[in-house]
């Protein structure tokens, strides 16, 4: 466990550069992301650990952060909606009627013949309207949707007053009804966007940095538990099973034993057997005798190979193996004896004679 630990420091700010850099994940929902960082991760351990199913353990390293991903997005999401709570305000331009004066020569209306009046006019006036956050939820951020709403934040208006020569692209002129000259005749309005809310993301190898009062700090660090548990998940899918587990340690207890009586491996055949007294060396051929001195074959229980039968041998005897002795006698084991007592015979006149037995 010390490798994937190890990696989890640096995974986060390294997986963060290759996104970045060929966009990785870049577009990718960060349950998805998550998933395939811990899989990559799942792989790379169980194949140095030297697992012989580093496939197997590298999907349930991915499946295991799955809960992780889900808790890490709830908290996002909590945190997200708790810091947009309440109802915000912007400004737009609304239709509005408003009364705007009629002018009239001050001396007619000093003698009599003209009363000041108003009339009313519509005029495209700021006006403040709510605004609600959207509110997101785990599901939102695990698979990378973002609300409508959510583009962007409360608006402003951007405003000035000029005269009848302005133009100004994309600013929308109305008669200012407050006017006092020819320089503030209209009023030139356009309502700004508000800028993007920053969507959370449900990263699973950093954590935020509370404060006293549990407030987030902006700073973040390494988050151990979530690759801790998805790498464990994986060592042990990919694990041997009880019958290679057994396997292995036969092997190497067979190459410790090998050592120590300084012999070939293929010469162990049990822990409490020494191939110098249980005849390990004789399923590799030779004629053996149960009688040190004479030679002849050998009788007893178990196969042609099973080596069940206790011998000991002299200095420079050969053991000739069941097979070689059923072949010398073209598939009759007994004949083969009679024609392997004869050779020894003939070689040694002193060895023990077949109707001696």
């Amino acid at each position: 466990m010390a490798l994937p630990m190890a990696l989890t420091a640096a995974a986060g700010p390294a997986f963060g550069a290759l996104g970045g850099k060929f966009g990785l994940f870049k577009n990718m929902s960060p349950l998805m992301a998550n998933a395939l960082k811990q899989t990559a991760l799942g792989y790379g351990t169980a194949a140095l650990s030297g697992s012989r199913r580093p496939a197997q353990a590298a999907m349930a390293a991915g499946l295991t952060s799955i809960p992780f991903s889900y808790l890490s997005a709830a908290n996002a999401a909590k945190a997200f909606n708790a810091a947009n709570a309440g109802t915000a305000t912007q400004e737009v331009l609304r239709p509005q009627s408003v009364m705007k004066n009629i002018p009239f020569d001050q001396v007619d209306v000093d003698q009599g013949f003209f009363m000041p009046s108003q009339t009313p006019t519509t005029v495209m006036a700021p006006t403040t309207v709510p605004y609600t956050a959207p509110t997101v939820t785990a599901q939102d951020i695990l698979f990378g949707r973002t609300p409508q709403a959510a583009m962007m934040g409360p608006s402003s208006l951007d405003q000035y007053v000029g005269n009848q020569a302005d133009a100004m692209p994309g600013f929308t002129r109305t008669l200012n009804p407050n006017a006092t000259s020819a320089a503030d005749q209209f009023i030139f309005s356009k309502e700004v966007p508000g800028t993007a809310l920053e969507m959370p993301t449900a990263d699973i190898f950093s954590k935020p940095v509370l404060d006293e009062a549990g407030m987030p700090t902006g700073r973040f660090e390494t988050n151990f538990l979530p690759t801790a548990v998805s790498q464990a998940a994986g060592l042990y899918a990919g694990r041997d099973t009880p019958e290679e587990e057994f396997e292995a340690a036969k092997r190497r207890r067979r190459k410790e034993l090998a050592f120590l009586y300084g012999v070939d491996e293929s010469l162990i055949g049990g822990e409490m057997d020494n191939p110098f007294y249980q005849g390990a060396f004789m399923n590799t051929g030779g004629i053996a005798s149960l009688d040190m001195e004479m030679g002849g074959d050998v009788s007893g229980p178990g196969g042609p190979k099973d080596d069940m039968i206790d011998a000991k041998l002299s200095d420079g005897e050969f053991v000739m193996t069941a097979k070689a002795v059923e072949n010398f006698g073209n598939g009759s084991r007994m004949e083969g004896a009679k024609r392997m007592y004869k050779m020894m015979n003939k070689l040694d006149p002193e060895s023990e004679k077949m109707g001696e037995r």
